[in-house]
C-alpha cells in the first residue's frame, strides 16, 4: 500500500489551460457590451495564452508527479488530489493464493517465542487506502519552480483471523484502521532543456519527504485465541517512512499537434539507516510512460504503463509482533506492472478536471500480500499566470 502513496511520493505540476478558451472581461461584462479598450486587452490575453499554451504539454494522466513547470516567474498552479488504492485477496510471487494456504503454509516469524503458532493466523482479506492531498507550485525563475504537498491519509484493513494454532477454521474478522497526515513533500523541478518550439523537453525532479507521518498507530486485532488486544500495526497501516527520503526523477515529455507523450523516472531513497522505531523501507523506483490526444480543446484522452520495484522492509519494529501477515517486514515490497486510462476535461480557462484508473496487469510481490486490485486518482487543478 505505501508504495502507492509515496503517493505518494514527489511533485505534482500538470498543464490547465485550454487551448482555445476565452477569459471573461475583469468587471464580468459581456464582450459584445465592452468598450473598444476592453476588447484589445481581452485580445491581447487570449493572444498571449495561446503563447502560453504553446509551451505547456498536452494535459497529461491525472496520476502523474513531478511532468511539468509553467515557463515564465510569477507562473503556479495550485489544487488537490485524491487517490484510493483498493486491494483484495492475497497473492505469493506472482500467484494468487487462499487464506486457507497461506495458514498452512506461510512461516510465522516470531516461531519459537512462547505461544507463537508455526505458521501465519492472521491474513488481510481486503484493505484501501484513501490520499487527499493540497499541492501547489510556483515558478521561481524560467528554469526553476518550487513544489510541495501535503497528505492526508486515510488507511482500512479487514483481517481474517484462524482459530488456535494450526488448521483452516476461521475464528472471525476484524476491520483496523489508521488516519491522520502522511510524510509532507517539498523540492524543486529544473528544467534541463525546452526545444525552441516545445517538442521535446526534459526536467529534472529533486525534493525531499519530510518524516511527518506517524508509524506508531494502534487499533485493537482479533487473536487466534479469540482475544481482542491492542496491538501497533502493521508497517503497510502506518501513516508515514519514518525516515527523511530523498526523491529524484528524470522526465521527457512531447507533444505534436494533438498528441501528447513523455516518461519519467523517479526514485524514493531513504537518506537514513533506520527510523525511530528501528526500520525502514527499500527504495522504491518507478517508471513510467504515457500517450495522450486531445480530442478538443476541453476533452484529452490518455493511456500509460506505469512499473515500479521494492526491496523488502530492513530492520524490525519489536512492537509490531505475532502470527499477522503485515507483521514480517519480508512480505513488503516486490515489482508491479499496471496500464492507466485517464481523462481531462477543462471547463474554463486555468480550471482541469483529472481521472484516471490504474489496473494491474502483472505483480510479484515478496513473501505473501494482499493483492492489488485497483488504483484510481481524481484531481482538480488551477492555473495561475
Amino acid at each position: 500500500m505505501r508504495n502507492h502513496l509515496s503517493l505518494l511520493t514527489s511533485i505534482l505540476l500538470v498543464s490547465t489551460l485550454t487551448p482555445q478558451a476565452s477569459p471573461a472581461l475583469e468587471n464580468g461584462s459581456s464582450y459584445a457590451n465592452a468598450t473598444f479598450e476592453q476588447r484589445l486587452a481581452l485580445s491581447k490575453r487570449i493572444k498571449a495564452l495561446r503563447e502560453l499554451r504553446k509551451k505547456l504539454p498536452v494535459p497529461v494522466p491525472s496520476g502523474l508527479f513531478g511532468v511539468y513547470a509553467f515557463p515564465k516567474k510569477g507562473q503556479g498552479v495550485a489544487g488537490v488530489v485524491y487517490q484510493h488504492h483498493q486491494f483484495e485477496g492475497l497473492i505469493q510471487g506472482s500467484n494468487s493464493v487462499s487464506a486457507e494456504h497461506v495458514v498452512t503454509t506461510a512461516p510465522n516469524r516470531f516461531f519459537g517465542d512462547p505461544l507463537q503458532p508455526p505458521t501465519l493466523r492472521v491474513v488481510p482479506k481486503r484493505a484501501e487506502a484513501d490520499v487527499i492531498f493540497p499541492f501547489a507550485n510556483f515558478a521561481v525563475t524560467e528554469k526553476l519552480a518550487l513544489v510541495g504537498l501535503i497528505p492526508l491519509v486515510h488507511k482500512k484493513t479487514t483481517l481474517e483471523t484462524f482459530a488456535g494454532a494450526v488448521g483452516t477454521q476461521k475464528l472471525g474478522t476484524n476491520t483496523v484502521t489508521s488516519k491522520g497526515l502522511g510524510d509532507i513533500k517539498f523540492g524543486f523541478i529544473y528544467k534541463l532543456h525546452n526545444d525552441d518550439d516545445y517538442r521535446h523537453n526534459f526536467l529534472l525532479d529533486l525534493g525531499l519527504s519530510a518524516p511527518t507521518g506517524s508509524i506508531t498507530e494502534e487499533d485493537y486485532n482479533l487473536t487466534p485465541v479469540g482475544t481482542k488486544v491492542k496491538t501497533r500495526l502493521a508497517y503497510g497501516m502506518q501513516l508515514g517512512s519514518g525516515t527523511w527520503d530523498g526523491l529524484l526523477g528524470l522526465v521527457y515529455w512531447g507533444k505534436e499537434k494533438k498528441w501528447g507523450w513523455g516518461a519519467q523516472y523517479l526514485a524514493t531513497l531513504p537518506l537514513e539507516s533506520e527510523n525511530s522505531e528501528g526500520w525502514r523501507y527499500d527504495d522504491h523506483h518507478l517508471v513510467t510512460g504515457w500517450l495522450s490526444y486531445s480530442w478538443d480543446p476541453n476533452w484529452v484522452t490518455s493511456i500509460r504503463l506505469r512499473g515500479e520495484t521494492q526491496g523488502k522492509i530492513h530492520g524490525i519494529d519489536p512492537n509490531i509482533y505475532g502470527p499477522g501477515l503485515g507483521a514480517n517486514p519480508d512480505n513488503y515490497g516486490g515489482d508491479r506492472v499496471e496500464v492507466g486510462f485517464g481523462i481531462n476535461w477543462m471547463p474554463a480557462m486555468g480550471n482541469n478536471l483529472g481521472i484516471e484508473v490504474l489496473l494491474p496487469i502483472y505483480q510479484d510481490r515478496n513473501g505473501v500480500q494482499a493483492k492489488h486490485d485497483f488504483s484510481l486518482a481524481i484531481s482538480w487543478r488551477h492555473g495561475f499566470f
